[in-house]
């Protein structure tokens, strides 16, 4: 049963059709050039600020490891709001925010694997695609769990992950988590399993832009045609380094091998970014 759960999620993962690049994919030439947009140094800084929210990973649910047999496997949803009407998004997106072409959130089909281990230590990775896009985030991390199934004790663990944005073109990003995690399993008829959990999360981002201006012969060895700028000037982002903090709460309910979990996070200096996640799983 494993082994089938986990060729369906990975079939449904590279079955995501990948296309020219979509209304949500970035194209940073109007946020970058200087003779259109002067204040663009910080206009960068402001986007990859509340981009760095958007791919931050989600917790999926309770500080267990369930020992050397605890395995899930999950898929979930997961969306974040954007300042689309402000100018640094406006001018970052390849397609303008008029007519309702281009959404208020980032949407995002995340898969999921944690596995642990007898002396409470959790591994963790995930993938999420973004829709309307041809970016996809991912990364790897392990949580160590203190408290385990203490009676009258929460469980509390705390973690460090790493991940990163692919596909993004115009935009690179690295991202550094530190986590903590408090939950507490409380069962229902003998069946149910009702886990709610509350976690901080701090993320270390870096991003930075591949070069967005210049002199490109059109066809090899041409001088005549010019992708952008015919003076040949190049410009580009140097490397931003963004601390940001969350708060995350949410609920996960259980009942045999299959489980739901909601949360939500709400980061505090991301210029009000806020993500809202659901998701399914299947518990070995």
């Amino acid at each position: 049963m494993k082994r089938g759960v986990f060729i369906l999620l990975m079939t449904v993962a590279l079955s995501v059709p990948l296309h020219a690049r979509q209304k949500m994919d970035f194209m940073l030439f109007n946020l970058g050039d200087p003779a259109t947009n002067p204040d663009n140094d910080k206009d960068f800084e402001r986007m990859a600020t509340q981009f760095s929210a958007v791919i931050a990973p989600m917790f999926h649910g309770e500080a267990e490891s369930r020992g050397a047999e605890g395995f899930e496997l999950g898929f979930g949803y997961t969306f974040t709001n954007i300042n689309y009407n402000n100018r640094y998004w406006r001018n970052a997106l390849n397609d303008k925010p008029t007519d309702m072409q281009v959404p208020e959130f980032y949407n995002g089909a995340d898969i999921h694997i944690k596995k642990g281990f007898s002396f409470g230590l959790v591994v963790y990775g995930n993938i999420r695609y973004y829709v309307l896009t041809e970016m996809v985030s991912g990364g790897i991390g392990a949580e160590y769990v203190i408290n385990e199934g203490l009676k009258n004790w929460p469980d509390v663990s705390v973690g460090a992950g790493y991940n990163g944005l692919f596909g993004g073109y115009d935009l690179y990003m690295h991202q550094v988590e530190l986590r903590a995690k408090v939950s507490k399993t409380f069962v229902a008829k003998k069946e149910i399993k009702l886990m709610p959990f509350f976690a901080y999360s701090h993320l270390f981002s870096w991003a930075w832009s591949g070069r967005l201006g210049g002199f490109w012969p059109i066809r090899p060895n041409d001088p005549v045609e010019y992708a952008t700028d015919r003076a040949g000037n190049p410009f580009y982002f140097d490397t931003k380094f963004l601390n940001i903090d969350r708060v995350l709460i949410g609920f996960k309910f259980a009942r045999s091998n299959f489980s739901f979990s909601i949360e939500a996070g709400l980061p505090f200096n991301a210029y009000k970014a806020v993500n809202l996640a659901a998701g399914i799983s299947v518990i070995f």
